[in-house]
């Protein structure tokens, strides 16, 4: 039952909604002209799918579940029907809005070889999420690219060209008119948004194209430094958001140098793809991408994703090892191998618990410090240990970061030992998406520590973990601490002879040992989610 307080906020929440503005949706388009451009070359080269990899638009799937519908008002996981009125954003505890939404980005155009797309049949739902309007957008104008290379795909509007093009200046019109640039948290969503605008601009010549690409460079600009750190890793605290953002950055990069090659804001896009490159290739173990914090798998370069195989991301870091090919990738890595040495307290006084020694390396490893993103890895080609520590993400609202300060994962002898739980879902079912963020799924620290209950209101918050402070950091050592509810733990790394020994210490709560680890359960401490919605 709902306590009290959150039956008031969802009355609050239902009244600002209720009496809040709608989305805009403008009446008059501008007329677009396709531009003389060459950079969908790129797209048409190096983004096309396996021809044995297809889809058909009578068999798509959405988060991994089969559909016969690209059209859909409905959650397929619960067969709840959405509403053709106006809409909440989120329908807490009783469906999952990102199913309708998911399958109105149209990413299958990217794979469908044939089959007809009726636009007149999307239902007001398609247009409710302005981030996924701008991922529509973006496919869209992919897929005219498609069209002009005379490649063979699925038809929308005819594929007629003139009306494509009249089609993205009416999704141009709706993102400019719906920004998601206000709030606590701007992150991704506007990011995209901005990826969205400054794609179709490179696309196409139309009134005032000029001012308003000077005018959204500068808010990507702008964003570029509010949402990555100095050393070029996203602040949104998930490792398959640091990809996602990477993907929009690809295509900003593509263009903007088809509009202005002299952009001061290039070489700031080049770093972080650059630097993203390196830290996604080394939280990857048989090519499956690390799930620290949330996996919603979202994917601007549908063309490979691989909807069975959702962690899989090698074909990411071959999109930009094309983009960049002569590029000093040793350069970039070496930013990362440095060591941290602070002032420490003494900890010989605190309690303490030693746990199951993990056995790793049989070879040598190199360290990695992702000091500010706050991830620290010791690897080499097929042996593996991660350890979570630092900021929370977004600036501490924490909206796609999970109770996971401290926690490790560790893979070798080609089998996991440990492994981050993964996402579950969201707003759908609070219960499920409480426990995969939670301490209790993750191989942190083992004590017993209460969290108060989060209702649907804090499913994208955290409010009961500080950041993670590293005291040391170096090839053979870790020291950190994080405070959980108030309860500060700290937890001691020391490698050697190939074996992790864990130490955890505290004098404000009683610590447990663990006396055996995720071995024999191919690392899975209590459940596994193998992408966003995919739970064994």
């Amino acid at each position: 039952m709902s306590s009290f307080k959150t039956v008031l906020r969802k009355i609050k929440y239902n009244l600002i909604y209720f009496f809040g503005s709608d989305l805009k949706y403008p009446s008059n388009f501008r007329f677009f002209i396709r531009r003389d451009t060459t950079f969908q070359k790129f797209i048409n080269q190096n983004c096309r799918p396996n021809p044995n990899e297809m889809v058909d638009l009578n068999n798509i799937k959405i988060f991994g579940q089969h559909s016969k519908q690209y059209v859909l008002t409905n959650d397929i996981f619960t067969n709840y029907k959405f509403s053709n009125k106006k809409l909440k954003p989120a329908y807490f505890n009783i469906a999952d809005v990102k199913v309708p939404y998911e399958a109105s980005r149209l990413q299958y155009l990217q794979k469908a070889k044939s089959g007809n797309i009726d636009v007149s049949s999307f239902p007001l739902i398609y247009w409710n999420s302005p981030m996924d309007v701008a991922i529509r957008n973006i496919n869209l104008i992919f897929h005219l690219f498609a069209i002009e290379d005379s490649i063979e795909t699925s038809k929308i509007l005819g594929n007629n060209k003139e009306l494509l093009s009249s089609y993205i200046s009416e999704h141009y019109e709706f993102i400019i008119s719906n920004l998601e640039n206000r709030g606590n948290v701007v992150g991704n969503h506007y990011l995209i948004e901005l990826t969205s605008i400054l794609l179709t601009i490179a696309s196409f010549n139309f009134e005032n194209d000029k001012k308003e690409f000077l005018y959204f460079e500068n808010e990507l600009n702008s964003e570029l430094n509010k949402q990555f750190y100095e050393d070029g890793t996203s602040f949104e605290g998930s490792t398959h958001y640091a990809a996602f953002v990477t993907e929009a950055l690809i295509i900003c990069k593509l263009a903007i140098e088809e509009v202005d090659s002299q952009s001061k804001v290039l070489p700031k896009i080049d770093e972080i793809i650059t630097t993203n490159k390196i830290f996604l290739r080394k939280l990857m173990i048989n090519g499956e991408l690390s799930q620290v914090g949330d996996n919603d798998s979202g994917r601007l370069f549908y063309f490979e994703f691989d909807e069975e195989a959702p962690l899989q991301m090698t074909w990411l870091i071959n999109l930009i090892d094309k983009l960049y090919p002569k590029f000093d990738w040793l350069n970039i890595e070496k930013k990362f191998n440095f060591e941290i040495k602070s002032k420490t307290p003494s900890l010989e006084q605190m309690p303490k618990v030693s746990h199951k020694k993990i056995k790793i390396f049989t070879k040598d490893y190199e360290s990695y410090c992702f000091n500010d993103f706050g991830l620290y890895v010791w690897r080499n080609n097929d042996e593996f240990f991660s350890l979570r520590c630092g900021t929370i993400g977004q600036n501490g609202i924490g909206g796609h970061s999970h109770y996971d300060q401290l926690s490790i994962e560790s893979y070798s002898n080609s089998r996991w030992i440990t492994r981050d739980p993964g996402t579950g879902t969201y707003t759908d079912d609070i219960n499920i998406r409480n426990k995969f963020r939670s301490l209790e799924y993750h191989w942190g620290p083992k004590a017993n520590i209460k969290i108060p209950k989060e209702d649907e209101f804090d499913c994208f918050r955290l409010n009961y973990m500080g950041d993670g402070h590293t005291l040391i950091f170096n090839k053979n050592n870790f020291l950190g601490f994080a405070e959980f509810n108030g309860k500060r733990i700290y937890r001691k790394i020391s490698i050697y002879d190939g074996e992790v020994l864990i130490e955890d210490f505290s004098n404000d709560v009683d610590l447990e040992e663990y006396i055996s680890w995720g071995e024999d359960n191919n690392g899975i401490k209590v459940l596994f989610s193998n992408g966003y919605k995919r739970i064994n």
